[in-house]
Parts: structure tokens; sequence; C-alpha cells
């Protein structure tokens, strides 16, 4: 009786806490935006007390910018939730209805926010007052700020605007409803460190989209290798200055660029390549998610392929090669091999589970990276036979000791 009671007092506290946590999380957004946003009339309030769930409820401001709350009638219009906050816990201290209350209060309604998306660190929609008068550096900043791959010289602000004239032709009325002519202006601002601040201001409902920059890679003999953010394409010389030059190892001879799809390009860079790269319209460009690899002419670095393949080991390579050329540098699979799913474990720590394609395999390796070719799973039917034997002479036993 003890062991059933204590276990119904701890059933019971751990919904409490659960409780408590799930309003935590329900209220988190009103605490981040309560100095922003003003409570105005026809906004829904959900007001809750922790530990005493008999005052806490859902309320909507009436016209007159109060609300009723257990006898009282407090006025909220105009003021933030923290300020609200404060009001109910004066309330129910003056009433003596509760000691030390614990209040949470959130805005229920979402009507009224502004949109941030795009290359910022948290989209979603951000609560405004009506009457509150922000701009578009702040709108940013309630969304976190911009990301690194942030494009500042295109930001876009997309204005909503539904037609309100009686007289417009484009209003259709269909039984009780009405369609409206909604308006779109998309307006374009640069926002670099070097440009002057813009007074740019930021109505209910507008959507404020921070453009992402296109990004590039560039690996092995350059003097600085990394990620690299550009508009749309560059040119591979420019790509080539951005990533410091080569080093004194690198192999010009040999470049290799590696599409987003995983196509491989081979390049020569002799005196003729830099001249054509830089003046004329040369199609050698790098866009989006392209990688480019400078060989060392010194050493020829070895990839890894292990597992059931007929060769597994190192084996040399001159840059990166596709998947499909490095199983038949080791030889190809074994008898046992899954042919299906491989395991390729980057030389930056990385590991990709990468599912094979006949025909559409898109993945690259490169210098370093190890390539794991693991057994196809395989029925153990002896392994089966002997469980369902035990089994069986098991169940026979029970069933005679029974009949006994």
């Amino acid at each position: 009786m003890n062991s059933k009671l204590n276990y119904l007092q701890v059933a019971y506290k751990t919904k409490q806490y659960l409780q408590v946590f799930i309003l935590l999380l329900l209220f988190t957004n009103s605490t981040l935006y309560g100095d922003v946003y003003r409570i105005r009339q026809g906004d829904n309030l959900l007001i809750a007390v922790i530990g005493q769930p008999e005052y806490s409820l859902s309320v909507k401001v009436r016209e007159d910018g109060r609300i009723s709350y257990f006898g009282g009638d407090i006025q909220v219009s105009g003021k933030t939730i923290e300020e609200i906050k404060k009001e109910i816990q004066d309330f129910l201290l003056s009433e003596e209805l509760i000691t030390n209350p614990i209040i949470l209060v959130s805005l229920d309604s979402q009507e009224n926010g502004v949109f941030v998306g795009g290359a910022v660190e948290t989209p979603g929609r951000y609560l405004i007052s009506p009457e509150s008068d922000i701009d578009i550096y702040r709108a940013i900043a309630l969304a976190g700020g911009m990301t690194e791959n942030a494009d500042t010289q295109q930001v876009y602000l997309i204005r909503y605007k539904v037609n309100t004239d009686k007289e417009d032709k484009s209003k259709q009325s269909q039984g009780n409803s009405t369609i409206q002519d909604i308006s779109t202006l998309v307006e374009t601002y640069d926002l670099s460190t070097n440009q002057p601040i813009k007074d740019i201001r930021v109505n209910l409902n507008d959507l404020v989209y921070v453009t992402q920059l296109s990004v590039i890679e560039i690996q092995g003999e350059v003097k600085s290798p990394g990620k690299i953010y550009i508009h749309e394409k560059i040119k591979i010389v420019n790509a080539l200055a951005r990533g410091g030059g080569f080093t004194e190892e690198a192999d010009i001879s040999a470049i290799v660029k590696v599409s987003k799809e995983g196509t491989l390009t081979e390049f020569n860079v002799d005196e003729q390549f830099w001249k054509t790269a830089e003046n004329s319209g040369d199609e050698k460009y790098l866009s989006d998610g392209d990688v480019l690899f400078v060989p060392n002419a010194i050493k020829v670095e070895p990839i890894y392929v292990t597992g059931y393949v007929h060769t597994a080991g190192a084996h040399k390579v001159r840059g990166p090669i596709t998947l499909q050329k490095a199983i038949a540098t080791a030889g190809g699979f074994e008898k046992e091999a899954n042919k299906k799913k491989v395991h390729i474990h980057r030389s930056d720590g990385t590991t990709l589970v990468h599912h094979i394609e006949p025909g559409k395999d898109q993945v690259v390796l490169y210098p370093g990276d190890i390539l794991e070719i693991n057994k196809k799973f395989e029925v153990n039917w002896g392994l089966i036979s002997s469980v369902s034997t035990t089994v069986i002479v098991i169940t026979s036993f029970i069933i005679n000791l029974a009949q006994r």
C-alpha cells in the first residue's frame, strides 16, 4: 500500500514539473518581445499562475482596454507584458487571494508583427505594437542579426497592402466573402557598413528578407584555404586571388573544379589561362556549392578505402576522385560488401552516410578522406533455427510441467 502511495506521489510531482516546464516554453516568446509590443483592444492574453491553476485563464481585452480577472477590472491597453504581470501580481496580493504569486503572461494573438527571413540568425515573426515605430535595422536585430553569409548589399523590404477602396473594380463579391486586391511593393536596400545609416521604417506585416550569398570553397595548396562568399559566381582566377594565391608546392597544371553536382573538371593554369580569365568572356567560373582543389606538385596524397573491398588500404591520388573511381582503385566490392550504403569520413572529422544510387552518384572524395565499406546484412538462418528449436523445447517443458 505504501509503495503504491509513493508511486502516486511521484507521478503527481512529475506532472506538476511537466506543467511548469510547458508553461515556461509557452511564455518564452512574450518575455523576449515584451518590451516591443504594447497590448491593445481585441488582443487575447494567456495568464498563468504557477502552482495555482485555478487562477490561470485566457482573456480578451475589451473595447475599453480592460480585462476582467477574478472580480478585478484591470487596465492593460497600451502596456507591455511585463507591466501587465506586475498589475496582476499587485491585484492578487491586494485581494489576499495568493501569497507570493509567480505570474506568467503571454500574448495569445499574433496578428501584429513583422516577418524577418533569409540570412539572419533566427528567422520568424516578431511582434510589434501598431503604435511602435521600428526601422529595418531593429527588425533585423530582433532576429538576432545577420549571419556570416548575409548579402548586406541586397536586403529586401516587401510590403503588402490590401486595397480598401470600395470602388475598386478588382474586388468581387462571392456570397458572403469578398476577394480583395492585394498590392505588393518590393524595396531593395544596401545596408553595408560603409553606407550611411538610412531611415527605413518597417510596418505591420512587412517582410524583411536578407539575401544569402553564394558559397564556394578552395582546398589544397593555396595560402588561405576555406569558404568564400560571393555574389552568384566568380572567375577562377579571382577566387584563387581571394584564397591568397598558390603555395610554393602547388601544381598549377592540374587544378580541379568540383561542381555542386559532383562533376570534375581539370584546368591547366598557364599564362594564357590567366590572360583569358581576366580579359575575356571566359567560362571558367565557380558558382554556389563548387569546390576548387589545388594539388601538391611534390607529394602524392592518399585516400583510404577500408572494409569489404579487394584491396583495402591507402591509395595515392593527385586530387579529388569520384566514389566509383575510389572503389575501383581499391579493387572493387567484395561479395559480402554492402553496395547500397557507405560511410565517408572526411579529413575535417565529419562523417557522411551515403546511399548509392546507380547513375546518380555525386559524391567526391578528397585526399585524406576515408571510405568505409561495411558488410551487407545477411539473415543467419542457422542461428534462427537454433533459437527456434530452443524456444520449442522450453515451451514443451513448461506445458508438461503445467499438466502434471
